[in-house]
């Protein structure tokens, strides 16, 4: 959530017009994210985030706002959009397609504890589960394909170290991903830092513009190598906790635990790739945030040698808690 778009206090002023959230008193750039450009804006009648979407186009963005309504419905704790007089909840704001959203209470947590792992797990399940049948005609742009075109946009900058060992895994993930997995709706970037807690209480999800249909077991490995990990090294204890609290909401099936290992990897993979990317090509920004990419060097090779686990097989198991 970087500022590339930068708004003039004018500009807001009218913006806001249009809506009935009353005047606005002041507002700043949230520096958190690389995606989009994000304001906290204060006004007379609470708190807000201004949301400018920088790549999304306009129809993506009309499913996902639709999304986030139907999830805050099923009592999710999601930002809902504000509409504005019109009954709007997407315009535009210096040539960008902006939305409001009412800012939910709590901070990101930095060193997650177990129960911090146990309730995200908990919530996402809740996110699985009730997106059950829900349509939603995004399809990811993540996949093996994408992670061949980035790795040769960046090849000329990689060490033969780093370029062999991607090649490694492309091809180990073009061996072990399996087509029958359950699939559906995932945030596909529930990282710390796009979740809230008032203490020990998970009360916000947020940033869901990469949300998509795809493996929801790809959506549990994206977020157990985040919170699972302290310092890039991972913590099988909290592993075994954010499995267990989401294994009371969603048992998994017998497949997914067979391919847990590899979707681990997939995970990393790509992150690891996206980082790389953002790195050797940032984007031009006011506040721009540069996030470190051996963190998911590291973790992948730990999934691949999984050291981690020693003698303790029930991490990949997944002894079922239904």
């Amino acid at each position: 959530m970087s500022v590339f778009t930068c708004i003039t206090r004018p500009q807001l002023d009218q913006f806001f017009n249009s809506y009935v959230l009353g005047e606005v008193v002041g507002f700043e750039g949230i520096t958190d994210g690389i995606d989009n450009t994000n304001y906290s804006v204060t006004t007379t009648q609470g708190r807000f985030v201004l949301t400018l979407f920088e790549s999304l186009a306009v129809d993506e963005l009309a499913h996902i706002l639709k999304l986030l309504a139907h999830l805050g419905k099923s009592d999710l704790p999601c930002p809902s959009p504000q509409c504005d007089r019109q009954g709007n909840s997407l315009r535009r704001l210096n040539g960008k397609p902006a939305a409001v959203f009412k800012r939910l209470s709590g901070t990101a947590v930095v060193s997650p504890s177990i129960l911090h792992c146990q309730e995200i797990g908990l919530q996402l399940a809740s996110l699985h589960r009730c997106t059950e049948g829900y349509v939603f005609p995004i399809k990811s742009g993540n996949d093996l394909s994408w992670c061949e075109a980035v790795l040769n946009k960046i090849d000329a900058h990689l060490s033969a170290a780093d370029r062999e060992l991607i090649n490694d895994e492309l091809a180990f993930q073009a061996q072990n991903t399996p087509a029958n997995l359950p699939r559906g709706v995932i945030h596909a970037d529930l990282f710390r830092d796009n979740v809230l807690f008032d203490d020990d209480r998970l009360s916000g999800l947020l940033d869901f513009y990469s949300a998509c249909t795809d493996t929801l077991l790809l959506d549990v490995a994206i977020t157990a190598n985040d919170w699972c990990c302290d310092e890039g090294l991972i913590n099988k204890e909290k592993l075994a906790a954010l499995l267990t609290a989401y294994e009371s909401l969603r048992p998994l099936q017998p497949l997914e635990k067979q391919y847990w290992p590899a979707l681990l990897r997939a995970a990393a993979l790509r992150f690891w790739l996206s980082r790389l990317a953002y790195r050797f090509y940032p984007r031009s920004g006011e506040i721009t945030q540069q996030k470190d990419p051996l963190v998911f060097r590291r973790i992948l090779l730990q999934h691949r040698q999984q050291s981690y686990l020693a003698n303790d097989k029930n991490i990949f198991n997944l002894r079922s808690t239904a």
